[in-house]
């Protein structure tokens, strides 16, 4: 299902759902994602495909047109200069599908679910980190400033293997249906 799919995606890149679900086949091509800039990111972000997302890339843009969207299920707001971010209703999509299996985790007195689709990017850091990744190609992967003047300001960036090393470290658990 669609829902499948963005979960692995965000799962296995750290990507937000908005990046996500804006993703262009175009944007999927040879073996990475470029996902549009976000927050306080000043270019488009270059992402590896993990080779658990493989089967999912090929699927998508099969007989598709670069300019086509790799989640056609979830388009752009109708409304004429509307302000809501494309992703709007797959949020509210993951809130349902998240409650229909009984995913929740509430502080008491607490209104909102402590488990949302940003979830996803807090796993991924944490896994990456857990594999033995430096902080620095884990930052460059989500899309974070890196901290300090020597990599901050002086560094042209990390090589691409190592920022592939790094997101094939993230690996799904066992019996989560890839």
């Amino acid at each position: 299902s669609h829902m499948h799919d963005l979960m692995r995606i965000a799962a296995l890149t750290g990507a937000r759902l908005d990046a996500i679900v804006d993703l262009k086949v175009g944007d999927c091509a040879n073996g990475s994602f470029w996902f549009k800039r976000q927050k306080k990111e000043t270019a488009r972000r270059f992402v590896p495909t993990h080779p658990q997302l493989v089967e999912i890339v090929e699927r998508r843009t099969k007989g598709k047109v670069p300019e086509d969207d790799l989640f056609p299920e979830w388009p752009a707001p109708k409304k004429q200069g509307s302000q809501r971010e494309r992703s709007f209703k797959a949020s509210n999509a993951f809130t349902d599908y998240r409650r229909s299996v009984g995913v929740d985790e509430r502080i008491p007195g607490g209104r909102r679910s402590l488990v949302n689709f940003h979830s996803f990017r807090r796993w991924f850091i944490t896994e990456a980190e857990r594999a033995g990744q430096p902080e620095h190609i884990i930052a460059i992967v989500v899309g974070h400033k890196r901290k300090g003047v020597t990599l901050g300001t002086y560094s042209g960036g990390p090589a691409e293997k190592q920022v592939r090393r790094c997101v094939e470290a993230v690996r799904l658990p066992k019996g989560s249906g890839t």
